[in-house]
């Protein structure tokens, strides 16, 4: 595989580690407020490939919409826009990202969820590889999902890319607007697909929304070894190891959180 096809950690959103939005026990919600977490919890993966947990893992989450299967009814909860509100996907973190009055709230019984990623930022352990030299250090990458995103003050086409990566006496950096992402990547327990140059991502949930329902949705993500790849048998590769000598790289077959769980909290 050439250019960065990077992992796009799906669950892999921040706020800046904003308020978790979650009840303290003193005087009832009034509105509904939406929060994005995450969590490193150790996950069962039945697949052939090798993975690692990233670091420092944000993203710019446009909007998230419930959908009733059942009826084809949906409910969008917010949307940012292009370049989305900045969340963490990295363990223990909760971004409130939305807040709802009762009026604007959807009463219904929701099964399947919807959520757009306009870009991705994170931190790997990996190897350069250049000729017989190999060296291993850190690589920080950042992937635009979603076409015309707004990060760091420019619209980026979608595929565009940054990377550093960094070593004892190593520092390189290597940017494009051509990484490939697929029409359709899926993890253990959700799918992404893009469709009119967004990165939407979908996952099973199941949620019953009263009329004018106040407190706290939560969507949880699970990053336990999310970013996964197939290794390539490279001239000194090893197995288990993130190898890349641009413009090779070793392809990434996993884009986002393992699952994500919905709940309601009062």
């Amino acid at each position: 595989m050439t250019k960065a096809t990077l992992g796009v950690m799906l669950g892999v959103l921040l706020g800046g580690c904003g308020s978790s939005g979650e009840s303290t026990g003193g005087a009832p919600a009034t509105d509904l407020t939406v929060v994005l977490s995450a969590s490193t919890q150790s996950y069962q993966h039945s697949d052939d490939l090798s993975g690692q947990t990233a670091r420092s893992v944000r993203a710019g989450v446009r909007s998230l919409t419930l959908i009733d299967e059942s009826s084809g009814a949906s409910w969008q909860l917010f949307d940012h826009g292009p370049g989305g509100q900045e969340v963490s996907w990295d363990d223990g973190a909760a971004t409130a990202i939305a807040t709802i009055p009762p009026s604007d709230v959807v009463a219904g019984h929701y099964t399947r969820a919807r959520m757009v990623q306009d870009w991705s930022r994170y931190t790997i352990d990996a190897t350069l590889h250049d000729g017989t030299d190999a060296v291993a250090g850190s690589l920080s990458g950042l992937q635009v999902t979603s076409d015309g995103a707004v990060v760091d003050g420019s619209a980026r086409p979608q595929g565009y890319y940054e990377q550093t990566f960094t070593a004892p006496g190593v520092d390189k950096t290597f940017s494009g607007d051509d990484a490939p992402l697929p029409s359709e990547s899926k993890t253990a327990e959700a799918e992404a697909v893009i469709e009119n140059g967004q990165w939407a991502v979908y996952f099973p949930v199941d949620v019953t929304v009263a009329d004018g329902k106040t407190g706290v949705l939560t969507v949880r993500a699970n990053m336990n070894d999310a970013y996964r790849w197939d290794d390539l048998p490279g001239p000194g590769f090893e197995d288990a190891v993130y190898d890349f000598a641009p413009p090779l790289y070793e392809p990434v077959a996993q884009f986002g959180g393992n699952r994500f769980d919905v709940t309601l909290s009062p």
